[in-house]
C-alpha cells in the first residue's frame, strides 16, 4: 500500500496526461479509443473512491425495503454479492406485480431506492450525466410551483 500518490491520483494524472497530450495528437478511431482509455481511467478512480460506501447504502436500503435486518458485512466482494441477491429478490417481486398499485407505500419506496441506486451507479460512470438529470428535475419541480 503507498501513502501518495494514491491509486485515484495515479489514474487521474494518467487519464489528464492522455487527454492534454495523446488525444491532440491523433486523429480519428485512435483519437476516439484515447478519449475512452481516459474515461475508463476516471470511472476507475470514481469506483476506487465510491463504491464501498454506496454498496453499503444500497445494501441498507434494500434490506429495509424487503423486510430482511441489515446484513454485518465488511468486505466489498460481500457485500456486492448481497446487493446483487437483493437486487435478485425485488427484481423477482416487481415483476410478481408486488409494486404494481400506484397509491401503495411500498411502491414508492421501491422508487426511492431504485431511482438512488441509479443516481450511485451513474455518480461513478458519469457524473455529469446525474448533474444534468438533477437541474432539469430542479428545473421542472420550480415550474410545477409556478
Amino acid at each position: 500500500m503507498q501513502d501518495r500518490p494514491t491509486s485515484v491520483e495515479l489514474l487521474e494524472a494518467a487519464a489528464d496526461f492522455v487527454e492534454r497530450e495523446v488525444v491532440p495528437t491523433i486523429e480519428g478511431a485512435r483519437q476516439f479509443q484515447a478519449r475512452v482509455v481516459a474515461n475508463v481511467m476516471r470511472i476507475v478512480a470514481r469506483e476506487i473512491k465510491l463504491e464501498d460506501p454506496l454498496v453499503r447504502s444500497e445494501v441498507k436500503a434494500l434490506a429495509r425495503l424487503l423486510g430482511h435486518e441489515a446484513p454485518h458485512l465488511h468486505s466489498l466482494d460481500d457485500l456486492r454479492t448481497a446487493a446483487a441477491h437483493m437486487g435478485e429478490e425485488l427484481s423477482a417481486r416487481i415483476r410478481a406485480g408486488e409494486a404494481d398499485d400506484s397509491d401503495s407505500a411500498w411502491r414508492r419506496e421501491v422508487l426511492a431506492v431504485v431511482r438512488q441506486s441509479v443516481e450511485d451507479k451513474l455518480r461513478i460512470a458519469n457524473p455529469r450525466y446525474l448533474e444534468s438529470d438533477i437541474a432539469i428535475r430542479n428545473t421542472e419541480k420550480v415550474r410545477k410551483e409556478i
